[in-house]
């Protein structure tokens, strides 16, 4: 079952669409459920979304739990793995012996309305939220509903987002309770090439693996093979591992193969591998970008997106014209291809430029 099959009766969204919906959930004051398999960037884009959200109400920093603090001019992101506590660690009895009763103590990252040692505003993030039974599900009935634990309010600025994995993931997962499933709003993330892609370029990635996953975009994530299959391997590929190989080739780009196998799973290393090899003796960049008319168009696939994630990494307002005469000398899903990866990197710079605007009215329901 393919993780797009597991969420066949919902809208499904991918995982840069996230900052936006969290974003909409928190200013609206709702808490929000996010479905998905491992490895697809939820925890990222929530983060991601605090900083957006730090932006909107025009605050200083996001700081994490333990971080020095100033509570007006910081956002909070406390990222907290519910599998680490019991339902009893969510306020533990102590003996109020002023006035001789039992009181409960909550846990240190609840930013209650009293902590003036928390920011005034922030995203509580529980993680791992159906792989906790019942008792602990129930005490998310309180926090998402009611906005207390115990006898504590939670700051009006602060929201509640939950993220878990699926019944078919193959991990410890138990169904969520109705009563807690109804106080949510649910949304269901699935793989994406583009979204992956956007995110990779965003964050300047290498571009031979940019290259790699357009060429090999069933490599991007194998999450579902992998438990279909019942494979042995500890390593598969998704989104996140990728992001690891990313910050390997970027230390070291003669990383050990045992590395990125231990990565992205065996065959997705060989397979990049033998790819990079292929960006090692692909074209000249130089040369087409001084002679882009007369320069040898590959007709080899994996060459193609090669040069064409190349020119696109190397992309100016200057120079954008050149790129756009050697590639409109491929197929056309190449030429959109390029056009919209140096747009995406130099946003301003390449859209104001003539040949953008010529592209635009020629391709302009492709690069939409």
């Amino acid at each position: 079952m393919t993780n797009a099959t597991a969420f066949s009766t919902h809208i499904t969204v991918t995982a840069g669409e996230l900052p936006q919906l969290i974003r909409d959930a928190s200013l609206a004051k709702r808490p929000l459920m996010i479905h998905g398999s491992p490895g697809l960037g939820k925890t990222a884009q929530s983060y991601q979304a605090a900083e957006d959200l730090r932006d909107v109400f025009g605050l200083e920093r996001v700081v994490e739990l333990g971080d020095e603090v100033n509570p007006a001019t910081d956002f909070g992101y406390f990222d907290i793995r519910l599998t680490s506590f019991g339902p009893e660690e969510y306020g533990l009895p102590s003996l109020d012996a002023e006035r001789g009763i039992q009181v409960r103590n909550p846990v240190d990252w609840f930013p209650s309305t009293d902590r003036t040692d928390l920011p005034d505003r922030g995203i509580l993030i529980f993680e791992e939220a159906v792989s906790v039974g019942p008792a602990m599900q129930a005490t998310m009935y309180q926090i998402t509903h009611e906005r207390r634990l115990g006898n504590k309010k939670m700051k009006p600025g602060w929201q509640v987002v939950l993220t878990g994995n699926l019944l078919t993931d193959g991990g410890q997962v138990f169904k969520m309770l109705t009563p807690l499933a109804n106080r949510l709003i649910h949304v269901y993330v699935v793989s994406s090439v583009d979204g992956w892609t956007k995110h990779a370029i965003d964050h300047n990635f290498e571009p031979v693996l940019i290259a790699f996953i357009r060429f090999r975009p069933e490599l991007l994530n194998t999450f579902a093979t992998h438990v279909e299959k019942k494979a042995k391997d500890h390593a598969f590929a998704t989104e996140r591992s990728w992001e690891c190989v990313q910050d390997l080739i970027r230390v070291n780009p003669n990383i050990h193969p045992a590395m990125l196998s231990g990565s992205v799973g065996n065959g997705p290393a060989t397979e990049f591998n033998a790819f990079r090899e292929i960006w090692q003796s692909m074209p000249n960049i130089d040369g087409i970008l001084m002679d882009p008319a007369n320069a040898p168009v590959p007709t080899d696939t994996a060459v193609r997106y090669a040069v064409c994630t190349a020119l696109a990494s190397r992309a100016t307002g200057q120079n954008f014209d050149l790129i756009c005469q050697y590639i409109e000398r491929m197929p056309t899903t190449y030429t959109i291809m390029t056009i919209k990866d140096c747009a995406q990197r130099k946003k301003g710079e390449i859209t104001s430029t003539r040949a953008f605007i010529k592209c635009a009215s020629q391709y302009g329901e492709y690069l939409s």
